[in-house]
């Protein structure tokens, strides 16, 4: 029996900056179809006339629909006038929204394009943000700990190392440490009084699955040992809890959360420190 072919959703992603925008909205947007096969086509940095009739070309060709954050208002027109006359679905995703603001505030917008994107204090702080992040990965740059404004501990599979990166890419110092069997976490840990210290918890049996998959791609045996054997992970889950409870460290079951879940639940504890 055949299995049943997925319908093919193709969204074309006009941008005058990155696209950066306009990917996660789409790919937001896309992931509520389970039956659909998403594929993504990206224009980004189309500021030109010359370079938006090189779009209309790949969009004919490619179908589909069309999402865009452009804020020049002639080429934003000629776009839609290009997807009515094609009959192709299009939304200009940021004119709903800044004419909102702009009722709001009784002040028109600036139109600049990739005004997200502006190298200002912001941008730098989130640029220190992630090479911080990156330099206190997995137990790394114990003497700068305190530095930190979000520590991670958890067992090691627990998705520390993706959500540290997500936080840092908001432009927060995050640094994560693995908690192994057998081994006491760094004594600088206890020297970050002004971090706030998280830990993560997952399921031992969606750990077992989780590193018996990761044994399995890197072509090894799978191993009879406290690695992947249930009883043993129970037994260093629950050591774990004991020790985050001891240390009074809210703790995060990180089961059934996306790396963005994990790191709302973390900003909203940090929120209520604060």
């Amino acid at each position: 029996m055949n299995k049943r072919s997925k319908k093919k959703l193709t969204i074309h992603l006009v941008s005058d900056s990155t696209g950066e925008t306009l990917r996660s909205v789409g790919a937001a947007a896309a992931a509520q179809f389970s039956s659909a096969k998403y594929i993504e086509r990206v224009y980004p940095l189309i500021r030109t006339q010359t370079q938006l009739e090189r779009v209309f070309k790949k969009i004919k060709r490619g179908g589909g629909i069309v999402l865009c954050t452009l804020v020049d208002d002639k080429l934003r027109k000629g776009l839609e006038d290009f997807c009515g006359h094609e009959k192709i679905p299009y939304m200009p995703i940021m004119e709903s929204i800044v004419s909102l603001i702009e009722g709001h505030l009784k002040e028109l917008a600036i139109k600049k394009p990739g005004g997200q994107h502006e190298l200002n204090k912001e941008y730098f702080r989130r640029i220190e943000a992630i090479n911080y992040t990156l330099e206190h990965d997995d137990g790394q740059g114990k003497e700068t700990l305190d530095q930190a404004e979000i520590i991670i501990v958890g067992v090691s599979r627990t998705s520390k190392t993706p959500t540290c990166i997500y936080l840092a890419n908001q432009g927060i110092k995050a640094a994560n440490i693995p908690l192994l069997p057998g081994q006491d976490l760094p004594k600088e840990i206890t020297k970050a009084k002004n971090s706030l210290v998280v830990s993560l918890i997952i399921s031992p049996k969606s750990l077992v699955e989780i590193r018996q998959k990761r044994t399995k791609n890197l072509g090894l045996e799978e191993p009879k040992d406290q690695y992947t054997d249930l009883y043993n992970v129970e037994k260093e889950i629950e050591n774990a809890k004991k020790i985050f409870s001891s240390m009074s460290w809210p703790i995060i079951d990180t089961t059934r959360r996306s790396v963005e879940e994990t790191a709302a639940a973390i900003l909203n504890i940090r929120s209520q420190g604060n």
